[in-house]
């Protein structure tokens, strides 16, 4: 059902206190939700292009140079591609939220990657695959090797046991269940003493030395 109101005209028209970003962003944001439910085209719209044009003159009111907002920018972008939101999501349920699953899944194959490295096992010899699971589900991310199994999840109902991992025969689970917590698949070393001293040599001698 289309219906038409007129907040955006009004806000579009009267700006005058749309003079702070986040009040310009809240009122595009707002018009453009307005616009929608009217069943207009929100490029051809005119109330639209004036709170966008509003908007990008209360952003540009002493802003930085744009050099300057770059520079940040391309820090930020580096800080977060150093990070990891792993640490931050672990602990918690993110079945009912599609953005932080696939987040955690995708760094968790990327952990998992390197943990493989670091244990010495060749990448032609494993297989990182996620089950998203459906949507009352967070998904498991899973290293397969022919003698090691690494699970991760997000949330557990036992603390400290985000990982479970057991030794495989040809690729098939044989040994018992062992649990780590989420920060040892940032930490290579730590996960590497705690799997020499429950499942063993598996894959490279580097497991003795880290022990």
């Amino acid at each position: 059902m289309f219906y038409d109101t007129h907040y955006r005209h009004n806000e579009a028209l009267s700006p005058e206190a749309l003079t702070t970003l986040p009040a310009a962003l809240h009122a595009l944001n707002a018009g453009v939700d307005d616009c929608r439910r009217a069943g207009k085209p929100i490029d051809r719209d005119a109330s639209i292009i004036l709170l966008i044009r509003n908007l990008a003159a209360v952003a540009e009111r002493d802003a930085p140079s744009t050099n300057d907002l770059r520079l940040r920018c391309a820090e930020d972008r580096m800080t977060v591609i150093a990070g990891s939101a792993l640490l931050t999501i672990a602990g918690n349920s993110v079945a009912g939220d599609a953005a932080a699953k696939r987040t955690f899944h995708r760094q968790a194959r990327l952990a998992l990657a390197s943990l493989a490295e670091a244990i010495g096992i060749p990448a032609h010899d494993v297989r990182i695959n996620t089950d998203a699971g459906g949507i009352t589900d967070d998904g498991t991310t899973e290293l397969r090797h022919a003698d090691l199994s690494i699970r991760v999840r997000p949330h557990s109902f036992l603390p400290d046991s985000e990982i479970t991992f057991n030794r495989c025969r040809g690729g098939e689970h044989a040994g018992p269940v062992q649990r780590a917590p989420i920060a040892e698949l940032l930490d290579a070393a730590a996960f590497l003493r705690r799997l020499a001293a429950t499942v063993g040599d598996v894959g490279a001698p580097r497991l003795a030395a880290a022990a």
